[in-house]
């Protein structure tokens, strides 16, 4: 009877051991530090509960990925890592800025990493962040330092009366981020 509880007690103790370390090969798996591709970033997605501000995103005028997720440090913060960007300096796995909450819902503090020198980041920039659900989308509103000359009171009275100006389109255009992963929702038209 000993022998058959020590065995007993022996296929506990394996059994026990393979799942511990079978745990540990997920946590490395999904790991903060092994965000190296889009592949990995859709893993972690994919392994943990995500808040509505979780999930690859993708800045559309420079055609980067980038991963947003909680920072380990406070509850409040976001951590926005790089993914895949043409841009050499930035390797997949850095952090290059958070999102930190506001007393708005729906509105972040975004600060990213401006520059970057011998491997070290440099200046953050910040700015307003809104995030659009139902456009699965983050919106940036930038400082805008507007200065305004009035050349005119140089003219003659008659030239005062002219008043030209331009208004380029472009520029009323919203900047921000796409939510690529998971989607949300769909951005494509389907046809029948």
């Amino acid at each position: 009877m000993l022998s058959r509880v020590g065995i007993q007690m022996a296929r506990i103790a394996v059994l026990i051991i393979l799942i511990l370390s079978v745990g540990d090969v997920t946590r490395a798996e999904v790991g903060v530090d092994e965000i190296c591709d889009m592949g990995a970033a859709r893993h972690w997605c994919d392994c943990n509960m995500l808040q509505e501000v979780e999930g690859i995103w993708k800045f559309p005028e420079d055609d980067t990925f980038v991963l947003v997720r909680r920072s380990a440090l406070d509850d409040d913060r976001y951590d926005i890592v790089a993914v895949e960007s043409p841009d050499v300096r930035l390797t997949p796995g850095e952090n290059i800025g958070y999102l930190e909450r506001s007393a708005v819902s729906r509105s972040f503090e975004m600060a990213l990493y401006r520059n970057k020198e011998k491997g070290v980041f440099g200046e953050l920039g910040k700015c307003l962040a809104e995030y659009r659900e139902s456009e699965a989308a983050m919106v940036i509103k930038r400082r805008e330092v507007k200065l305004s000359l009035n050349p005119r009171w140089i003219l003659p009275s008659f030239w005062r009366m002219l008043k030209v100006s331009v208004k380029d389109p472009l520029e009323s255009l919203p900047r921000g981020m796409i939510k690529v992963y998971p989607e949300s929702v769909k951005r494509e038209v389907e046809y029948l």
